[in-house]
């Protein structure tokens, strides 16, 4: 009896986790006043197998389940599928990095009016969709036997967001990389709260040293990390620190559709056109804005009222401020800080021939200065 109870409950708590709503559909297609959702489960092997979305339309507009498909497809360039048959056999589908054919097993087909009442159903081509209907593809149907989809995740557009949106680069080099740092909240506005920075580098980087080289610019953005995983982040007047089950969960990719959950930090290399995502809580990073440029603007200070000399510079710099300086920290443009000091003539010596950021904090401000060692 008392196994029985026990497994009633993990059960039931399993069942609450596992739910996804309509609630929680992000891509949308079509207009109209009634709404169905696909399903797609790649049974892969990976822990994103399995994808949702939503498709508007009117009363009467008869939609095939082909077409809904079909409507995916055209706005969404990283998905596709192919069906035979007279559209009444799905053969295959395509999402990313994603691919299931009819060889060696076939897709299965599924209707629900959740993604907990699934039951099988051939909708390609036999009927149309329904409002407020599920329907669902899932592949594998002798292995050993045909299983619903698994509960999804919300599919992001592959092209919502992309590097030629950035106007406010951090580093130089000739490789670029994204960062998005989603604090898993909204605001009034019901937009995520969500930001991205754009960094240069050369070479590649690593996801920690992306972080070093956004904390060396911004003043509002800082963050501690150990045994490879990020303890709490803050921008703003946003932050997120972990504890118990709420963390940051770390994701890596070349847009918002294909984030691949990554374990570590340590795991997670970037190289020209990669993504770092960074997500507190459940949901994978969503859209995002730009930190402004008055979040990177460093310090409300002019930096008239600092200076650097010589610059270039081969042994030694000399900085003086109109402040008392609590720090002074050097970083290669990898982010790497490389020198950390107290004091305003500080030996460079060792650094290497190139372009090193010097951030300069004193009681009131932190300004970051371009310094060049020759």
């Amino acid at each position: 009896m008392q196994k029985i109870v026990s497994f009633i409950c993990t059960f039931i708590v399993g069942l609450c986790f596992a739910q996804f709503t309509a609630n929680d559909v992000k891509f949308f297609v079509g207009t109209g006043s009634q709404i169905a959702y696909f399903v797609a489960d790649f049974k892969d092997g990976t822990d994103d197998r399995s994808y949702a979305w939503g498709v508007r339309f009117n009363p009467g507009q008869d939609i095939t389940g082909a077409q809904m498909l079909e409507m995916i497809k055209n706005a969404e360039p990283a998905f596709d599928y192919n069906a035979t048959f007279n559209n009444g056999f799905l053969d295959k589908v395509s999402f990313n990095n994603h691919s299931q054919q009819s060889t060696p097993d076939w897709w299965s087909l599924w209707t629900g009016d959740s993604t907990s009442s699934w039951g099988l159903g051939g909708w390609m081509n036999s009927g149309t969709i329904v409002d407020g209907k599920w329907y669902g593809a899932s592949y594998g149907f002798n292995n050993p036997t045909a299983q619903a989809p698994a509960t999804p995740i919300a599919a992001y557009g592959s092209s919502w967001y992309n590097a030629s949106q950035i106007t406010h680069w951090i580093g130089i080099g000739a490789n670029k990389s994204l960062v998005v740092v989603d604090f898993g909240t909204d605001n009034a506005n019901g937009t995520a709260d969500s930001f991205v920075f754009g960094i240069q580098y050369n070479g590649t980087i690593t996801a920690e040293q992306a972080m070093q080289m956004i904390a060396a610019q911004t003043s509002t953005f800082s963050y501690t990390s150990a045994a490879n995983q990020v303890s709490s982040l803050s921008l703003n007047s946003f932050s997120g620190t972990a504890n118990g089950t709420n963390s940051w969960k770390l994701y890596k990719g070349n847009n918002l559709s294909n984030w691949k959950s990554n374990a570590n930090l340590s795991a997670i290399t970037l190289s020209n056109n990669e993504w770092f995502g960074l997500s507190f809580g459940q949901r994978r990073p969503f859209t995002p804005t730009e930190a402004s440029n008055i979040t990177l603007g460093i310090s409300n200070v002019s930096k008239k009222n600092f200076s650097i000399y010589p610059n270039p510079a081969s042994d030694f710099i000399q900085i003086e401020s109109p402040e008392s300086i609590k720090e002074v920290n050097i970083y290669n443009v990898s982010g790497q800080k490389v020198i950390t000091t107290q004091t305003s003539k500080i030996n460079i010596q060792s650094l290497t021939t190139g372009m090193y950021f010097v951030e300069i904090k004193t009681t009131n401000s932190t300004t970051v200065h371009k310094i060049v060692k020759k």
